[in-house]
């Protein structure tokens, strides 16, 4: 924790000085912290939790550079064995507008991937879909971002594809000679900001020969005071990227040399609706269903199915500020199919928390 204080206070310098000279420069803490109970499964435990800390620097350099520096504080500082990049970094970039309409990215950022819980800032996310909850999303890459009407915004993405080598942990398989993944984005905005749009299409090389390919993409109604999105997502993985299914499956891999399963189909959907009734006041409810099949084992075909259910209410105090302190119930049944020979289960929890993107500078 010394090292990482040190380093967060010469960063700090260092762009500090750079913004007093050039350009505006903000400094952010996103904050979540909550007490929770777990109702099943049982037995029933209680606690009080840091859920997520992340501390942000961005700004402006020039009126054409810009940046970008984002730390996760709950995690360690072990850099990735392919990029070298600590997995507590989400961000460490920088930006050029090379004209109003066209700009380019460099360094460690978020994918541009589609879907509206996908873009939300991770401390305001209650719980995640189970395709988002193992997705790995920040990674090193280039990105150019056009944007022909102020309505519309095309991106295209060349990043890693994963943090590490993929052979530190599946050591049966050889790394990608050139592990990239690849994305194409569209953000639209019709009828005034009524209707929005995010959608994508990606593909990863995970390892020599074997790809992941993905859809994610989303639609968002806003009114005033009601918003209700809808999110699609599917990955065809040549490996199981996620592993869910070697997870669940692991007796059927006892028999074989590989680690995990090849050829899994995953989908998802989940739907949000947002109720501001009252001034300060947020009513929220969510629902998820998400299947995993293992296409070549037969009892792991359309074997498993997740649906999730949660609603809370929020509170913001300030006007201004980004803080809410919330009351939430967050709840999932997992089912199997009979030939899997899995069980069931269900986990729910009720959480008092607050959740904050507090601004210092």
């Amino acid at each position: 924790m010394t090292r990482l204080i040190t380093i967060i206070a010469l960063l700090f310098s260092s762009v500090v000085l750079s913004a007093q000279d050039d350009g505006p420069f903000n400094i952010y803490v996103n904050w979540h912290a909550n007490a929770s109970a777990t109702v099943s499964p049982s037995p029933a435990q209680s606690r009080f939790e840091n859920k997520d800390l992340r501390l942000e620097m961005k700004g402006n350099l020039t009126d054409k550079l810009f940046y970008r520096i984002r730390q996760q504080l709950t995690k360690p500082m072990t850099p990735g064995t392919l990029d070298h990049f600590s997995k507590g970094t989400d961000f460490m970039m920088v930006g050029w507008h090379a004209t109003d309409k066209l700009s380019f990215m460099i360094g460690k950022q978020c994918q541009f991937h589609g879907g509206f819980e996908y873009e939300l800032n991770p401390i305001f996310v209650y719980d995640y879909s189970d395709y988002l909850e193992r997705m790995s999303i920040f990674h090193a890459g280039i990105t150019m971002a056009w944007q022909p009407l102020p309505t519309q915004e095309f991106v295209a993405m060349m990043t890693t594809s994963s943090n590490d080598r993929f052979t530190d942990t599946h050591s049966t398989y050889s790394d990608s000679p050139a592990p990239f993944e690849y994305i194409l984005n569209w953000n639209s905005s019709f009828f005034d900001g009524l209707l929005l749009g995010r959608w994508s299409v990606a593909a990863a090389s995970m390892a020599e020969g074997a790809w992941s390919r993905f859809i994610l993409g989303g639609e968002k109604i806003c009114l005033p005071k009601f918003q209700i999105f809808g999110d699609f997502m599917a990955c065809w993985d040549d490996i199981d990227r996620l592993e869910y299914a070697s997870e669940d499956g692991a007796r059927y891999l006892l028999n074989g040399f590989n680690p995990c399963f090849e050829n899994v189909f995953q989908k998802s959907f989940v739907v949000k609706a947002e109720w501001q009734f009252a001034e300060g006041w947020n009513l929220w409810a969510k629902g998820m269903y998400e299947t995993v099949s293992v296409r070549d084992v037969a009892p792991l075909h359309n074997y498993r199915k997740s649906a999730g259910y949660m609603g809370g209410l929020e509170y913001y105090p300030f006007d201004g500020q980004n803080l809410r302190f919330y009351l939430a119930w967050i709840g999932r049944h997992v089912s199997f199919s009979e030939a899997s020979g899995l069980q069931a289960f269900d986990r729910n929890r009720i959480e008092l928390g607050l959740m904050c993107r507090l601004k210092l500078h």
